[in-house]
């Protein structure tokens, strides 16, 4: 899918919760009547390991660098996840690793949206596309190889609890040095990315210079864009509040628990977008049914005292802020402007095939128009069954954490189930701001907690295999 360049596309109950430092190996229960006993997997290369590495690649190698020739889906992370479908489809084959019970939602969803981009490859096949086109609906179904690989990996491969929260927690490690980057950016005005320099990558993308808002530098870290940093780290946020609440955590200094918190959210307002604080709100405001009425009132006193902190600290910012959204309700600035006639635009170039699309990764920038909006990328390329697609993929993530959430009979697991709830939403909700998975970075981290949370699920309705 076009992002703002044309070649950008991109439990169990908490019985294992002792043992996540101490175990060496993780099990795989056998599936009833495939055989003897449950099979064994060793710890140190796991669907954990695979994932981790793929994290690593996304979070610090800029989303913009990529192998020539591919275009923004040719990624390293990309390739890696695309290594972690062949690792696990020879697992699966093999029954080495057989998907945990309770699970499928997210694989289910998967199947939808890759037949709304089938069909749309299809349709693009069957009209007279311009070659830069059909190399645009080429990279769109390398693009859904790498996140069916995330999703399957994670809901199928992880069959340890203690190991699910191994990875959610380096997930939330790796996405606080983004945001540290994202500081440094803000307050050297640079962009740290820009001066990284890989041999054998080349930029897929001409604006990696610094960006700026007003009199404020736009950090973006190692993300191709400000949009992409602020959604992937309001995806994030609940799980940093979720870990440093975590009584697993008690014993860390609070220091070591609280820094990701302060360090994601506080990187957050500096994008100087209106897609990062609709993160925080919808982050928070998705977190706060599972929380106890005490905890609600010391959260919202934390946030109000750390806006105003930030209006002290950095003079201007506040100002600026609610300058972005009085223009956009008042319609008075240009970017709202050009939004709202996007709408037209497309409506108009969907009459040629509106219910199946033109093809995923086919509505390029430099022939059409940018859109800034997820669902109007997606009405171009995928129609309007493509649009209902996406809507499952979302709702997906938001069921297996509400369903686990009901589920769970203790309050830890039920603050973590809602943080996949709190992640779909943002989302969800962030999707009609900015062309998210356009972006490789925040496409992957989604397509990576979706799957996760479906394998919370299973832990949550089939705690034995979580205990084994």
């Amino acid at each position: 899918m076009p992002g703002r360049d044309a070649t950008t596309l991109d439990g169990g109950l908490h019985t294992a919760r002792a043992t996540a430092h101490g175990t060496a190996h993780a099990t795989t229960a056998a599936p009833p009547g495939k055989g003897a006993g449950a099979r064994r997997t060793r710890a140190g290369f796991d669907a954990t390991t695979v994932l981790t590495g793929y994290v690593l690649l996304a979070m610090f190698i800029p989303s913009n660098l990529t192998l020539p020739g591919m275009g923004g889906v040719g990624t390293p992370a990309n390739v890696v996840a695309l290594l972690a479908l062949m690792w696990y489809l020879a697992a699966w084959l093999t029954e080495r690793l057989t998907p945990a019970p309770g699970t499928r939602a997210p694989r289910i969803a998967m199947v939808v949206f890759a037949s709304a981009v089938l069909l749309g490859y299809i349709a693009c096949a069957g009209r007279p596309a311009v070659t830069k086109e059909m190399q645009g609906a080429d990279r769109g179904l390398i693009a859904l190889l790498a996140w069916t690989s995330l999703v399957a990996v994670s809901s199928a491969g992880i069959r340890d609890r203690a190991r699910l929260e191994v990875l959610l927690r380096r997930m939330v490690i790796l996405a606080s040095i983004v945001a540290a980057l994202g500081w440094y950016d803000f307050l050297t005005h640079t962009n740290i990315a820009s001066s990284l320099h890989i041999p054998g990558l080349q930029s897929a993308s001409a604006g990696v210079e610094a960006m700026s808002r007003g009199a404020f530098t736009r950090p973006r870290g190692t993300t191709a864009h400000p949009l992409e940093f602020s959604g992937m780290l309001a995806m994030m946020l609940p799980f940093a509040v979720q870990q440093a609440f975590d009584p697993a955590r008690s014993a860390r200094s609070r220091v070591r628990r609280w820094l990701p918190v302060l360090l994601i959210g506080g990187a957050l307002p500096l994008s100087v977008s209106r897609t990062g604080i609709i993160g925080i709100a919808v982050a928070l405001l998705t977190m706060l049914p599972a929380w106890r009425p005490q905890r609600r009132g010391y959260v919202l006193g934390a946030v109000g005292v750390g806006v105003v902190g930030m209006g002290v600290a950095v003079p201007g910012l506040l100002s600026t802020l609610t300058g972005l959204f009085s223009s956009f309700f008042a319609n008075s600035d240009s970017s709202t402007q050009a939004r709202a006639g996007d709408y037209a635009k497309i409506w108009e170039y969907m009459q040629s095939s509106p219910w199946f699309g033109h093809g995923m990764g086919t509505f390029l920038p430099e022939l059409y128009f940018f859109t800034d909006n997820m669902y109007l990328n997606t009405a171009a390329e995928l129609g309007v069954y493509g649009i209902l697609a996406l809507l499952v993929v979302f709702v997906a993530g938001i069921h297996c954490g509400g369903a686990a959430r009901r589920l769970s009979q203790d309050q830890p697991t039920r603050e973590l189930a809602q943080c996949f709830v709190s992640a779909a939403t943002v989302a969800l909700i962030t999707s009609a701001t900015f062309d998210s998975l356009g972006f490789p970075m925040f496409a992957g981290i989604y397509f990576l907690l979706l799957g996760a949370g479906g394998s919370l699920l299973g832990f949550v309705r089939h705690p034995a295999g979580a205990a084994q």
